[in-house]
């Protein structure tokens, strides 16, 4: 019975392309594809990105997209349920602890006290009550100090903001990665400040990455001889009205 690897090749095969073409078509870098084809689904991506990039190499092979994607998941299921019961048995006695003996003995369904769920959530509701009671002391200490502790909290509420603002632009910042299907021009302007963070030739298969923390203005010589990345995630660069040659904003 063929693997999905094979399907896929034979598929690619079919219609008479190369990786490459396929590569550009789909937008999906060619050693996925060659990974994908040769049964290799253990990418350096996120588990959403590489079911959408197998969905969509199916799609562009004509298969049918959700039967295969559901034998994907179901090749990856089986993958990872077997090492999952391996680590559950060898973690066992470590886990439970006592003796040999003890470990080795089958669970029992009753005990003569209180059932060892029940227990065990009884002691962390108690555990929880009593951390309640703690934090409630504390913010009455607080509240009844003195004005030089009032003036601390005060110096702190003001770095509180550069704090904040420092984390909301980690979060907005992303990895834009551009990769040179052949030799073409790029430059890339901050726009806020109209800085250039790049100017120049991309040789045929150079690649370049990029920390975005704000809107970008990139002027291509060619659209279709650039691939570009966004976290990993393959973006459509933009139509232009005068062809192949333009500028686009990214945010």
């Amino acid at each position: 019975m063929q693997t999905l690897g094979e399907r896929l090749e034979e598929a690619r095969k079919r219609k008479g392309i190369s990786i490459r073409e396929a590569a550009e078509a789909t937008k999906i870098r060619g050693d996925y594809l060659q990974k994908f084809e040769a049964n290799t689904f253990g990418v350096d991506l996120p588990p959403l990105y590489i079911r959408g990039f197998v969905r969509n190499y199916a799609r562009f092979l004509e298969l049918d997209p959700a039967r295969f994607l559901a034998e994907y998941d179901s090749l990856i299921a089986g993958e990872r349920s077997a090492p999952r019961r391996d680590t559950r048995e060898n973690y066992g006695r470590v886990e439970f602890g006592g003796d040999s003996a003890e470990a080795d003995s089958p669970a029992p369904t009753t005990t003569g006290g209180l059932d060892p769920v029940m227990l065990k959530n009884l002691l962390l509701g108690g555990g929880a009550v009593v951390l309640i009671l703690i934090i409630v002391l504390v913010i009455n200490s607080l509240t009844s100090s003195s004005d030089t502790r009032g003036a601390s909290k005060e110096a702190a509420k003001d770095a509180a903001p550069a704090h904040s603002s420092v984390a909301a632009q980690n979060l907005t910042a992303q990895t834009v990665t551009f990769t040179a299907l052949d030799r073409t021009r790029i430059k890339i302007v901050r726009d806020d400040d109209k800085s250039i963070i790049y100017d120049g030739t991309f040789a045929r298969g150079e690649t370049r990455s990029i920390r975005k923390t704000g809107v970008l203005l990139v002027t291509v010589e060619d659209r279709t001889r650039l691939r570009m990345e966004v976290n990993g995630r393959s973006m459509d660069i933009p139509l232009f009205e005068t062809g192949n040659y333009g500028r686009f904003k990214l945010d």
